[in-house]
């Protein structure tokens, strides 16, 4: 056991100083031909790189132009509908309050009546009383259960 403590411990020190050790120097970059000499000749390439690959986007009908044209329709159009006024609001809202019962069967008042209906119907039928330790019992809700 203690042997074992040692190796780990000393595994954990190499691992420390093998942290700690500089990294290899990395290898010099091959020079590139024509490289450009001061950073306002790379910037002047860099923008021509990317005027070139934005300049070939022009045929994109799914861009932001064609989208603000709908846009705009839509606006259109939706303020060419009359808003409702406000005793339209409250007849709409008083004609589906009346119609929630009669239409939709799961409903407050039908569901309310159906339940009433039900609890009727159980209080009728006869509880039966089930004696689960006998044999004969066991038997008889087996035969209950096999279709």
């Amino acid at each position: 056991m203690n042997k074992l403590l040692v190796a780990l411990i000393a595994g954990g020190f190499a691992t420390v100083a093998a942290a700690q050790t500089a990294a290899p120097a990395a290898a010099p970059a091959a020079a590139p031909m024509a490289a450009p000499a001061t950073k306002a000749e790379m910037n002047k390439e860099k923008a021509k790189a990317v005027g070139a690959a934005t300049a070939g986007q022009t045929d994109n009908t799914s861009g932001s132009a064609a989208t603000a044209a709908q846009g705009k329709k839509d606006t259109a159009a939706s303020k060419a509908v009359a808003k409702p006024t406000v005793a339209e609001k409250k007849a709409a809202a008083k004609a589906t309050t009346a119609a929630a019962g009669t239409d939709n069967t799961s409903g407050g008042a039908a569901t309310a009546a159906e339940a009433k209906k039900n609890t009727a119907v159980s209080k009728t039928v006869a509880k039966e009383k089930v004696n689960l330790g006998t044999p004969a019992a066991e038997k008889e809700m087996a035969k209950k259960a096999t279709p």
